[in-house]
């Protein structure tokens, strides 16, 4: 009884309860209690899968109208020891959330940081997994990048003008262009296998899944392509401005444009379900989970939304400029703006933790982040 207890019992209270004797100090070496903890309490996961938050383009600004920056891409910032790669049968659950519970610590601390220097103007869209980095510029070409050395592993051209955005899987990789094209590349090779026309105006975002390709313009339309056909299959309209960022889950798209609205899309259909009616001047970025959409605008906030009743639960102020980017998970979100900072926000209670202020010498126009690092 006494060891079902103490699965109910936090890290702090299990560390009290180790000194009152041998025996209450023996139950709190069970293993079980502290997985407990780990994947029940704290919710934390064993394994951070590789993600992207979109990639994002200015709110009512072309990013052809931004001036260039003439600085190296903003490098991996090593937060602290990853607890991101799998492990192996037997885990020692009390150890792990030792090293968990320092490595969230480390996050409100000011991480080391390290440049990468390649591009010959501004980075506009990153994603990155355990082994590469991937990067988009205006300077009109995608660069790869080793994780481990930091090293350019290849540099891809195909688009005339500046890349705008990118997704990669393990198969293909999505790229988006000032030139109004989309090409698919083969992550195996890095050749193009297809170039998408459709769009009248730049191809600000695209993400896609194992069937839809979607991309958004500045031509305020989103468009829906076949990922085994490349086929433009329908071409969805509501927007009255620049469709800045999108993102696609289970079926299910959500935008944010120039217009200030932020909107659901059933794909299959092509039928808006919802406006999400807030923020007082264009968008920049969105990020959807399936529940949970948060946005960022030129009214310098982010806006925490439930997607099931449409109602925006939190308001983050903070950002001196416009939020250019944003990407988050169950415990934080990492936003960047034109004001130069990056700044790490409680998912829960919208407070900022930690302020990136000595990172970058200009706009911040992409950030993600894993368990261990934030690339920007």
């Amino acid at each position: 009884i006494a060891s079902y207890v103490l699965h109910f019992v936090d890290m702090p209270n299990l560390a009290k309860v180790a000194s009152i004797s041998h025996a209450w100090n023996d139950l709190t070496k069970d293993n079980a209690v502290w997985k407990t903890v780990y994947l029940y309490q704290q919710q934390w996961r064993i394994r951070t899968p590789s993600r992207k938050s979109a990639p994002n383009t200015a709110a009512t600004i072309d990013p052809e109208q931004e001036p260039s920056h003439q600085t190296g891409a903003g490098g991996p910032a090593g937060v602290g020891a990853s607890t991101g790669s799998v492990i192996k049968a037997p885990l020692d659950w009390k150890e792990l959330c030792r090293n968990r519970k320092a490595l969230e610590a480390r996050w409100k601390t000011t991480p080391p940081k390290t440049r990468l220097v390649g591009h010959t103007d501004s980075v506009y869209c990153i994603q990155f997994d355990n082994t590469k980095i991937v990067t988009g510029s205006r300077d009109r070409t995608i660069k790869f990048w080793d994780f481990n050395t930091l090293e350019c592993t290849d540099t891809l051209q195909g688009h005339s003008q500046s890349v705008l955005c990118l997704q990669f899987n393990e198969k293909m990789m999505v790229s988006g262009s000032s030139d109004n094209t989309i090409i698919v590349w083969d992550m195996e090779t890095h050749q193009p296998i297809s170039r998408l026309h459709g769009h009248t105006s730049g191809v600000l975002d695209v993400c896609f899944d194992d069937q839809y390709i979607i991309s958004c313009s500045k031509d305020t339309t989103i468009k829906v392509w076949d990922v085994r056909t490349m086929a433009l299959i329908k071409t969805m309209q509501g927007h009255r401005g620049p469709v800045n960022a999108v993102q696609l889950h289970q079926g299910q798209v959500v935008s944010a444009s120039g217009d200030a609205l932020v909107k659901l899309w059933d794909v299959a259909s092509g039928v808006c379900i919802r406006d999400f009616i807030g923020h007082e001047r264009g968008l920049a970025c969105v990020q959807f989970d399936g529940k949970t959409i948060v946005s960022g605008s030129n009214d310098k906030t982010i806006r925490i939304w439930d997607v099931a009743s449409g109602r925006c639960t939190n308001v983050l102020h903070g950002h001196e400029n416009l939020v250019r980017t944003l990407h988050f998970d169950q415990n934080r979100i990492v936003s960047g703006s034109y004001d130069y900072t990056v700044k790490v926000w409680d998912m829960k209670t919208g407070e900022c933790t930690l302020d990136l202020d000595k990172g970058h010498v200009s706009w911040v126009f992409d950030v993600q982040f894993s368990s261990s690092r934030i690339i920007r």
